[in-house]
Parts: structure tokens; C-alpha cells; sequence
């Protein structure tokens, strides 16, 4: 099967109709731009992009969206950073492994070249060799029920389907008995997301990898795909190694859609708001740095909060992105995380700080956002509340501004960001 080709934009940016991208010189034609169309209308709450005469333009999604035979890379990128997709590439890929709770270290993940691959193929090839590590340690066996006509009575005889099944058979029985092996639901997602994969142009290595490791798995009964079964998963002491290739196949199945009509234009969207994926990203990097030197803390993330009661009796929340306790002192502080930076400082944004900081109990709050620095790579810029009459600013209400570059001086993504944070908040 065809790789396919492959078209690369920054998030915000607009593909049009007949204009070709990239060294390859891909053009979007009408075809692409009326699937895409077609599926924002079959999805309108998906917010991946909007539709405009002969283009299209993207928003604050970032990922790939496969379409026909191109496949759309939608790439995050900082003002002022370096403008190399090729880069923004590598840091998308790795900010997707940490938020999924992809450890890069035990994986092979760390060897896929993402040179030779888009992003696309890099986010497939990391769930085929999940799967083939599980083929590898030996696929979990469950205990199933069956129904079935036997020749020894074994298990529990079902008498309405005795009577219908074997009047003329007396020497058989139809039963209930447990059957221990391989089919289950665990290993049936694994290669039902093998064969959507198959159905895309992808590379010919990776349709290689896909139809070897099907020839590994037992056959197994298929399942009707929906948010509801994930939702329902759970993972006891022999499945826990299936987590991190079931989450990646999850995101593939959910966001797949045939095409019915045509059987050769399937779309598969795999995109990420990228306020909650540098969220996410922030969320790890800090976990991850909480014992460093020292500072030991308690990072929560989403922790809600009532503040208001309707006389109807539901209520209103406050959730914080980002709530950080140090271990000692009890100190707290709140992060807000942003991604985009507007110099004008929005009035809401604050209000929402200010309520924070009264009802956690934290004297220190900053809005984070992402921005292109020099020396030094993170900056911390304290703004202060009025006291509660309006006179004079307060030392020890505190809602400040953190800057902080991303990427490193080789243009790789910033691994001790979340010490860096730590750092400059509890100083």
C-alpha cells in the first residue's frame, strides 16, 4: 500500500484550494477540501477548523487529519520561535508521548525517525510497537462464558435450548461453561485497530508491521466501537501492561470514519486542543519534578471547588488547572495555563485568579504561558491585588505573569521545565 503524502501548517493557518505545500509540492485539491467539508458538517462540534470558499482554516487543534490520500499535519507553534516544521514536529510528537503517559525511556518509541515518517506514522508506529511488546511478554488470557451444543454435559445445561436444539440428539447438550483463553476485549481492540489502520495509505513498512502482527492474534469476537466501552475498561494486576497501547487505540477508533459511500476515502482525526495538551504537558513535567532539591510538593491538577448555590440546589465550580502545595510550609500556588499570550492582559483571566486565591487559600497565582526567551529561560513578573477596599496594592496577594521557552537552545523540547517553574514560584 502507498505511503501517503503529506501537507504541513501551523495551527491558525489555511489551506486553499489548488495550492500546493511542502518540498513534496502536495496540493490540496477539491477533492480534499469537500471530504473535509463533509465531515465538519456529519461533526460540527468537532472545532478542528472552519470551512471558507475554496479553503480551509485551522484553529487551536493541532495533529494530523488523514483525508484521501494526503495526510494534514496541524503543528503548534510559539511567536518568534524558529518556523522549521520539521522541528515542530519532533516537539508535537514528544509533548503527545509525556500528556498520553508514554514513557519515551521504555518504549521504542525513542527510535522511531520521525525524519522518515510524518507525524501521522510516527503516532501509529508507536501503537504497533506497544502491540508487538504485548505479543512479545505473551497475550492476557480471561475467563469467558460460551453457549454451545457439547457431547459431555459439562458447565450448566440450558433447558429451553436442550428442548429446541436436541430433540432428535438425545446424545448431546447444550450448555453454559467457562472457556479460558485469549478472546477478550483487551486483545480484540488491539487488532481491530489494526485493520483500520490497514484501510489508510500509510507507509509500506508500516502496513508491513500491521499485517504481521495480526497474523499473531488469536482470532477474537469483534466489538462495536464507542466511547462507552472504553469508558467501561478497567485494569486489574495482568492488564495493566495493556493501558498505554489501549489509550492509543482508543484515540485511533474513536476518530476514524469511513467512508461508506466511496470504501477508499476514510478520514482519521487524531487532534489535540492545544491549551489542554500544553495543560497536560505542564501537569507532567511539574509531577515529575516535585521531589527536586528541596522542594517537595503535592501537584493536583482540575481540582474543583464549589463557590456558588442555585436555589435550585445545583451549583458552580471553580477547577483550577493547576494547584501546587508545598510539603513543608504548605505554601500554595495556582497555575493558570495559557497558550497563546496577549499583551492585553484579559479582565476575566484575573477575576478567575482572584476567586482561586480566596477560596484555595493561595496567596500566589500566575498565568503561564509559552513565549521565545533568551537568558533567562523562564521569567516571572509579579502583579499584585488591591486590598480589599481598593487603596493600595497587597504584597501578599499576588497575580503574576510566567514566561517560559519551551524549547532549548538546540531547539528541542524543554525537559526540566517543571523544576524551572518550581524554581521561580517558591522563590
Amino acid at each position: 500500500m502507498p505511503g501517503s503524502k503529506t501537507i504541513s501548517v501551523f495551527e491558525y493557518g489555511w489551506l486553499v484550494v489548488g495550492c500546493s505545500y511542502g518540498l513534496s509540492k502536495t496540493v490540496f485539491t477539491d477533492i480534499h477540501y469537500k471530504l473535509l467539508n463533509r465531515y465538519l458538517t456529519q461533526n460540527p462540534d468537532c472545532g478542528y477548523f472552519s470551512v471558507y470558499f475554496n479553503r480551509i482554516r485551522f484553529c487551536n487543534y493541532v495533529g494530523v487529519i488523514h483525508v484521501g490520500d494526503v495526510t494534514v499535519e496541524v503543528l503548534p507553534k510559539i511567536d518568534k520561535h524558529i518556523s522549521d516544521k520539521s522541528v515542530w514536529q519532533k516537539i508535537l510528537v514528544d509533548m503527545l508521548a509525556i500528556a498520553l503517559h508514554v514513557d519515551a525511556q521504555t518504549t521504542t518509541f525513542a527510535n522511531i525517525q520521525l525524519r522518515q515518517f510524518n507525524v501521522l506514522e510516527t503516532y501509529l508506529s508507536l501503537f504497533l510497537s506497544h502491540a508487538e511488546t504485548l505479543i512479545h511478554q505473551g497475550l492476557v488470557k480471561k475467563y469467558r462464558t460460551k453457549s454451545s451444543n457439547q457431547n459431555a454435559l459439562k458447565g450448566k445445561l440450558l433447558f429451553q435450548k436442550q428442548i429446541s436444539e436436541n430433540q432428535v440428539h438425545a446424545e448431546r447438550f447444550y450448555i453454559s461453561h467457562q472457556i479460558y483463553d485469549r478472546n477478550n476485549i483487551y486483545n480484540s481492540i488491539l487488532p481491530q485497530t489494526m485493520q483500520c489502520i490497514q484501510t489508510l495509505s500509510v507507509s509500506m513498512s508500516t502496513s508491513r508491521l500491521c499485517l504481521k502482527l495480526l497474523l499473531d492474534f488469536p482470532e477474537c469476537s469483534p466489538i462495536k466501537v464507542s466511547h462507552k466501552l472504553f469508558q467501561n475498561l478497567s485494569f486489574d494486576r495482568k492488564t495493566e501492561r495493556y493501558k498505554t497501547a489501549i489509550e492509543l487505540a482508543k484515540i485511533i477508533l474513536l476518530n476514524y470514519h469511513p467512508d461508506v459511500k466511496g470504501g477508499n476515502e476514510n478520514i482519521l482525526a487524531i487532534m489535540f486542543d492545544m491549551n489542554l495538551l500544553w495543560e497536560s504537558y505542564i501537569y507532567a513535567m511539574i509531577l515529575k519534578s516535585k521531589n527536586f532539591q528541596d522542594i517537595e510538593c503535592k501537584v493536583e491538577a482540575q481540582k474543583p471547588l464549589y463557590f456558588w448555590q442555585h436555589p435550585d440546589k445545583w451549583s458552580f465550580r471553580l477547577i483550577p488547572d493547576l494547584v501546587v502545595t508545598k510539603n513543608d510550609t504548605k505554601e500554595i500556588f495556582i497555575l493558570d495555563t495559557k497558550w497563546k499570550y496577549n499583551r492585553d492582559t484579559a479582565i476575566e483571566d484575573i477575576r478567575q485568579m482572584y476567586a482561586y486565591g480566596q477560596y484555595f487559600e493561595a496567596k500566589k497565582r500566575y498565568l503561564l504561558y509559552p513565549e521565545k526567551l533568551d537568558d533567562p529561560k523562564v521569567m516571572k513578573q509579579d502583579g499584585k491585588f488591591y486590598d480589599i477596599i481598593g487603596k493600595e496594592p497587597s504584597d501578599e496577594n499576588i497575580c503574576g505573569l510566567i514566561h517560559i521557552d519551551l524549547l532549548t537552545i538546540e531547539n528541542k523540547l524543554n525537559r526540566e521545565i517543571g523544576k524551572e517553574i518550581l524554581s521561580v514560584c517558591f522563590k
